[in-house]
């Protein structure tokens, strides 16, 4: 909202201020009650569903691609068995693209490669964007950005998506190898034309290395040396399949998981640590909007040398004019109309200047016998209120107030009491309790 604004102007805010300061707490969750009013109103929350949904699309359509893309490297690294699989290129085939990915993610941490160094990352955020067409969407992409920036979280946020989308490619291409080993006969074997076996026989003992640990049978140097011939030897390949399935899950699958859930935990303390600046500008004039009215509980700014004054037959009302009643910036936790009122003698809730000017319109037209207008208590009373309450009367034969929203402390009632009465609203005219207005809206006489 705060970016919206600052483009478009200040919105109309009058009902989303008071559901602001009625619901209390801080400038903070004064700020952020009022942008979720004025979003429900404006479009924003729904975009943000509709985002909600293309990101939900977005990544299940990720995770097919994923999952395919790790079952084809699979199938395609180990063949149909009719040649010898070569280990080097397989081993490179698995995790040769997923090392270097995951290098450039760790040197995105200190090297400028953009927002991150995740390239998943980045085409995430480019599929997002297609769907940011509207203004709504685009507000809102944008916003998420400057959160991130913010927090300092897009590396870790951007992570979360590359670490999860590579570890769903690295299972899928791990749930392949097995079964492609476990249901065809491959061979094993290395080729070189340059290299000296012992190359071969260091690369497969440090890949080895950490599966051995836990028990896990590797190839020791004699198969190593048995896999450089023109074929290879049976009784190796229950060990070379389980150094090619140990390798991608030892250093492909868990350091993935490990780097997923470490940036799922800075991505959740960087959000739950977030706090809106309150100093930039666009905070700073709703605080004083916000806060010193609500906090304060006398009327709310000092009386000017004259205040409104209340009109009781101002005007001959022609005969035949209706008796209603309405709402002044009531609360939205406030029911209108209240049951038991006359649902045709309802003229309204008045919650903006629109609603307002419409209200007066009507009322200037056709007038009213009785004016019963419903106020809410637990609000100090403001200038504002008091001269929309004394132009209302102008219109009105006989015109009362009715305290309907009834505010906790008795102090607030005597301000409300007070200020009514230095615009020339009589005692009388003042009701408490739902039977005794609805008893004077249907009354014959005073």
């Amino acid at each position: 909202m705060r970016l919206r604004e600052n483009t478009t102007g200040p919105a109309d805010d009058a009902v989303a201020v008071r559901r602001a300061r009625t619901a209390g707490g801080d400038v903070e969750q004064r700020i952020i009650v009022r942008a979720t009013t004025l979003a429900d109103t404006n479009g924003l929350l729904a975009a943000m569903t509709n985002l909600r949904q293309h990101t939900a699309l977005i990544g299940l359509i990720a995770l097919a691609l994923a999952i395919i893309a790790g079952a084809g490297t699979a199938s395609a690294v180990l063949g149909d068995g009719a040649r010898p699989v070569n280990v080097i290129w397989a081993i490179s085939g698995l995790l040769g693209f997923h090392v270097i990915s995951l290098l450039l993610w760790l040197m995105g941490r200190w090297l400028p490669l953009g927002t991150s160094g995740s390239l998943a990352g980045q085409l995430w955020l480019r599929a997002r964007e297609r769907f940011g067409a509207s203004h709504a969407l685009a507000w809102i992409i944008q916003a998420q950005g400057s959160i991130a920036r913010q927090t300092g979280a897009s590396y870790w946020w951007l992570g979360r998506i590359s670490h999860g989308l590579w570890l769903v490619t690295l299972i899928a291409a791990l749930m392949t190898l097995v079964f492609l080993l476990a249901t065809r006969r491959y061979g094993f074997v290395w080729e070189t034309t340059i290299l000296p076996a012992n190359a071969f026989i260091q690369l497969t003992q440090a890949l080895g290395a950490l599966p051995a640990m836990l028990g896990i049978g590797m190839p020791d140097p004699d198969m190593v040396l048995n896999a450089g011939g023109a074929s290879g030897i049976d009784a190796d390949r229950q060990v070379w399949s389980a150094w090619l399935v140990a390798s991608v899950l030892f250093y492909g699958a868990l350091p993935r998981a490990a780097l997923l859930l470490i940036c799922h935990l800075r991505w959740r303390r960087a959000q739950g640590a977030f706090r809106l600046d309150l100093s930039l500008p666009g905070y700073a004039v709703l605080r004083n909007r916000l806060t010193p009215d609500v906090e304060h509980s006398g009327i709310r700014s000092a009386a000017p040398a004259s205040l409104p004054s209340f009109h009781t037959a101002h005007r001959t009302i022609a005969a035949g004019a209706r008796r209603c009643f309405m709402a002044l910036e009531l609360a939205d936790d406030l029911a209108w109309p209240p049951d038991g009122f006359p649902t045709a003698l309802d003229a309204g809730r008045i919650d903006s200047r629109e609603a307002r000017h419409q209200a007066l319109d009507r009322l200037a037209q056709h007038g009213a016998s009785r004016l019963l207008i419903a106020v809410d208590a637990r609000l100090s009373p403001d200038r504002g209120a008091l001269a929309v309450i004394a132009e209302l009367s102008r219109y009105a034969d006989d015109t009362a107030i009715w305290f309907y929203g009834q505010a906790a402390d008795t102090a607030r009632i005597d301000h409300w009491r007070e200020a009514l009465h230095q615009i020339g609203l009589a005692s009388d005219h003042i009701v408490n309790t739902t039977d005794i207005a609805r008893a004077w809206l249907e009354a014959d006489h005073d």
